[in-house]
């Protein structure tokens, strides 16, 4: 993370005000923040400087992989510095930030841990599940509360939520999360982006959006205009996968590859109606207290090795991703989902009985429509330690699987029930190939037959692929809201689209000044008033973060203010509470006064 050095600008607080930025344009504003575009491409350090001794020092990481958060991200170390914090910033690539991150170890930055990060996130189904993210049991590496968010106030709203059957309840219940979240701030939410994506004209058929994990491409479904009955098609994804095994991964850039090899037992309908339809279970039958379930599978369902699909399956996904050997991405949620894997039980070859401890909504929104349904035939002798580098995850060779009738399978990456079938990575095009499967057990529409996901990365070289013809689409984290005016209609048809995502500065929150708070005046003055105090330093980033600006002058207008981890135009979102947050430096110097910090 070394490289070049570059200190702040010392701008008045009224600099940053959107109407002079608006006047400017873009590009000036780019270089106003920090510097060029081809300077932000580099790897750096940007040191914010200021003439008094600062408060504390905070390690801010922003990902390398999107210049237009590289942008905010060096504006928002910029306001952080005018507060008396002295931020070093540096440009690093997202596996970096992942492997200081997913230690579990909650150590600061200096420690080989982490202090700060900018990332786009989002809940990994489409009703908002805070607490299949924030519950303080779910830190990694069995969860995925990279933050170390530990609030019992919180945890509380997230269990009543989690817990309630009768909608008034639970709504009531979220709003008392936006509530906390609001007035502790565990995350400075920026915005909420809006996905503009380009595609091919003559493409019809595209889903519209990407969302891990319930929303990937759909090529089966995809027809491109005069290409006959044997069409091929390529979509672009940017960072490349850790790992192509369902259970191992909540990004979506990874469930481009895998989705469309796998099914859900639940799937969605579509982007636009949301709608939850039978996946791979035909029916699902629940008792009025919500904790009995008697899951009907499809019948006639082949794996692409030629094995039928029985409950067995179900029942082995979910024993490997509650089993801690194998450190499943989502084995925090099963676990707090079923208690036990005592609370399932095959009860047929295509019937699977569930009688879960307590209601949780975890049970139908995640386990039931987010897992991905993986086979017993052909993993369950896969060692835990050798999954992840298995070619079942890496498609990188070939292994044969035997099948029941005793005949043998050549596989070329992971093996599932979905519409297409993998034929293997070409490292030199950086390119994953898959082949339709014309046994799905659902009707395709498209005239797709060969399909590409390739790894591209940059916003200028995805849309050069797409206008010469080598991608037909791309997914939404090449942000190409700010090129949208040199898109031609002849090459590329552009789409907007709410991301239900939303973009934000993270914390270490066992960080001991702006996390915990035991190391800020406050703190140690009332060692009873810490988190407050460490509320406080968050409120006061939080005021010092010009979201109107970022939103019209870096995102090119795609998107909202942010206020809490909640997507904008979810039912769940209390619009009326959720008042936007203002750029206010003397409100922001109030909350670090309270703090214990003295200007």
């Amino acid at each position: 993370m070394h490289g070049k050095i570059m200190r702040g600008t010392g701008m008045h607080d009224r600099s940053m005000h959107s109407t002079r930025v608006h006047k400017t344009g873009r590009r000036r504003f780019l270089q106003t923040v920090g510097g060029t575009a081809a300077v932000l491409a580099a790897p750096a350090v940007i040191r914010s400087a200021r003439a008094a001794p600062p408060f504390f020092k905070l390690y801010m990481m922003i990902p390398n992989n999107q210049p237009a958060r590289m942008i905010w991200g060096t504006l928002a170390a910029q306001q952080m510095s005018k507060l008396g914090i002295d931020v070093i910033s540096s440009y690093v690539d997202f596996p970096t930030i992942a492997s200081r991150r997913t230690k579990g170890s909650g150590k600061t930055h200096p420690e080989g841990g982490w202090d700060s990060y900018l990332e786009r996130y989002y809940y990994s189904s489409i009703t908002p599940l805070p607490n299949s993210l924030f519950r303080s049991s779910l830190v990694p590496p069995n969860g995925p509360n990279f933050y170390y968010v530990s609030d019992p106030v919180l945890d509380k709203t997230m269990d009543d939520y989690a817990s309630a059957i009768d909608p008034a309840v639970r709504l009531a219940a979220i709003h008392a999360f936006e509530k906390r979240w609001y007035d502790t701030e565990p995350m400075t939410i920026l915005f909420y982006p809006e996905d503009a994506i380009a595609v091919n004209p003559k493409l019809t058929g595209f889903n519209g959006t990407t969302f891990n994990p319930v929303f990937f491409p759909q090529p089966e479904n995809w027809a491109i205009a005069g290409a006959g009955d044997n069409a091929t098609a390529a979509f672009a994804s940017w960072p490349p996968p850790s790992s192509l095994i369902p259970m191992y991964t909540i990004g979506y850039h990874e469930s481009n590859i895998f989705g469309p090899i796998y099914n859900q037992l639940l799937e969605y309908e579509s982007w636009e109606t949301k709608k939850l339809v039978p996946g791979l279970a035909e029916s699902v039958t629940s008792s009025a207290d919500g904790k009995h379930h008697v899951i009907k599978l499809r019948s006639g369902v082949t794996w692409h090795s030629g094995e039928p699909f029985t409950a067995v399956d179900v029942k082995f996904t979910w024993d490997v991703i509650m089993n801690k050997a194998y450190a499943s991405a989502v084995q925090g949620n099963a676990l707090a989902a079923f208690g036990s894997t005592d609370a399932y039980k095959v009860t047929g070859p295509l019937e699977i009985t569930v009688d879960l401890p307590s209601y949780s909504i975890l049970f139908r929104e995640q386990i039931l429509s987010s897992v991905a349904i993986m086979p017993e035939h052909a993993y369950k002798d896969i060692k835990p330690e050798a999954m992840r580098g298995h070619v079942a995850s890496t498609w990188l060779g070939s292994y044969t699987v035997k099948t029941s009738e005793g005949k043998n399978y050549t596989a070329h990456g992971g093996i599932g029930t979905g519409p297409w079938i993998p034929a293997g990575y070409d490292p030199s095009r950086k390119a994953y190939k898959y082949t339709r499967n014309e046994k799905y057990w659902k009707p395709m529409s498209g005239n797709v037959k060969t399909f590409y996901v390739v790894n591209i990365n940059g916003t200028d070289a995805v849309l050069s692929a797409l206008k010469s013809g080598d991608i037909d689409a791309h997914d939404p984290m090449y942000d190409i809201g700010s090129l949208l005016s040199t898109i031609d209609a002849s090459w590329g048809k552009v789409a907007r689209y709410d991301s239900y995502k939303w973009q934000h500065i993270c914390y270490n929150l066992r960080h001991p000044v702006f996390g915990t708070g035991v190391e800020t005046p406050l703190g140690k003055q009332d060692p009873s008033r810490a988190f407050d105090a460490a509320a406080y330093i968050r409120k006061a980033i939080s005021y010092a973060m010009p979201r109107e600006q970022i939103v019209q002058e870096i995102a090119a207008g795609l998107g909202h203010p942010g206020t809490v981890a909640m997507p904008w135009s979810a039912p769940e979102y209390d619009h009326e509470m959720l008042k936007p947050i203002p750029l206010d430096m003397d409100q922001a110097r109030v909350w670090m006064t309270k703090a214990g910090y003295r200007y």
